[in-house]
């Protein structure tokens, strides 16, 4: 029985109509039974519901912590034997490898975070040992974890496809954590009471992926959905030197305070300064390439997208690559952000055969809303 299926919610919706039944016929401890066991399938069924909107869980496997077949988890002193060339001809060289490990944090002075790298088949073929990869960054959304980009966007999958069609150059994705935990978000900033996040994500992971894999020296790709995406316009902004590209995937432009993000600030214009809407209208940085997405059924997304896409033109900050792509039927459900990573990332690191800006699928159309 599918996860995500709808045969799924019938038959919960089934046993809590049963479980009625059983409390309004029964005494004593069957009553009891029957209302406990329609109370559980009750908040099953809600949160089976919830689970087929968005797309948290794909599969039975991922609840129970299965989450890609190529899943390795290493020690920091393991990565090397884990990601060591295959012999030619081996079957694993047709997929990426994913690596679960721990990013020490000696500059942000904070415990080491849980991360995800993503390495394409290139990087174990032994023809492409000398090879070394462009990086792209990836941002989580809050609440979130980084596990999200596998459960939830299927990237390890998306990645797989996408390079094997030559829509996207083999790279390198790091997937760090951005919050440290589901308690509040850090938008990727170092905060007002000494949370070091931006240090941790600009510094610290930078150094790790770097001395650890065979990088590219070029500037990286960020990329992020909701949130996420907020991070990835603000980091390259803020730091042209270290990111060429941006993609923000139903993310915002004008960093939040509300209860959820708090703490972080130590002014308004400190708010202010981490704000990619403001920044880019009063400091004038380095223009980056921006591609920014909004799901045309995600109403408050494509407001805040729109809007910045108009600043950009207003403050003659918009270069010749940019685009502004919108997604008809997109919501702000993972369903919506994996329908978009391949051609997302085919605009920033193009393959062989690039997908364009505009394209048509049942899943997904993309076209320019604002010339």
């Amino acid at each position: 029985m599918a996860l995500t299926g709808l045969l799924l919610l019938v038959v919960l919706a089934a046993l809590v109509a049963l479980g009625v039944v059983a409390v309004a016929r029964c005494t004593g401890v069957l009553r009891w039974g029957s209302l406990g066991l329609a109370m559980l399938c009750l908040l099953g069924g809600v949160a089976a519901g919830v689970n087929r909107h968005y797309g948290l869980y794909r599969s039975w496997g991922e609840v129970l912590g299965r989450s890609s077949r190529d899943l390795v988890r290493v020690g920091s002193a393991g990565v090397q034997a884990a990601v060591a060339p295959l012999p030619a001809g081996n079957r694993r060289l047709a997929r990426g490898t994913l690596l679960q490990l721990q990013i020490p944090a000696p500059r942000a002075h904070l415990a080491s975070r849980r991360a995800f790298v993503y390495l394409p088949p290139q990087y174990r073929d032994p023809a492409y040992t000398r090879t070394s990869f462009p990086v792209v960054e990836g941002f989580q959304g809050s609440p979130g974890r980084p596990s999200d980009w596998i459960n939830g966007l299927q990237l390890d999958r998306q990645l797989d496809r996408a390079i094997r069609n030559g829509w996207v150059a083999p790279a390198i994705v790091v997937v760090p954590d951005t919050n440290g935990g589901l308690a509040r978000s850090l938008e990727c900033t170092n905060t007002a009471d000494g949370k070091a996040d931006e240090t941790f994500l600009v510094r610290d992971v930078r150094a790790f992926v770097t001395a650890t894999f065979r990088t590219a020296p070029t500037r990286w790709t960020g990329i992020g959905y909701s949130t996420g995406g907020y991070c990835a316009l603000d980091l390259a902004v803020r730091h042209p030197d270290l990111y060429g590209r941006a993609v923000s995937l139903d993310g915002y432009a004008h960093a939040l305070d509300d209860r959820y993000a708090r703490g972080l600030w130590h002014s308004t214009m400190d708010r202010l300064q981490h704000s990619p809407d403001w920044w880019i209208a009063h400091r004038r940085p380095e223009p980056i390439d921006l591609y920014l997405l909004a799901g045309l059924d995600d109403r408050d997304a494509l407001q805040q997208t729109t809007s910045f896409w108009t600043g950009l033109a207003r403050h003659h900050w918009r270069r010749p690559y940019d685009a502004l792509v919108g997604q008809p039927h997109g919501h702000h459900t993972f369903y919506s952000w994996e329908s978009a990573l391949a051609p997302s990332l085919s605009w920033a690191l193009p393959g062989a055969h690039p997908l364009p800006i505009a394209i048509a699928s049942s899943r997904v159309f993309a076209h320019r809303l604002v010339k």
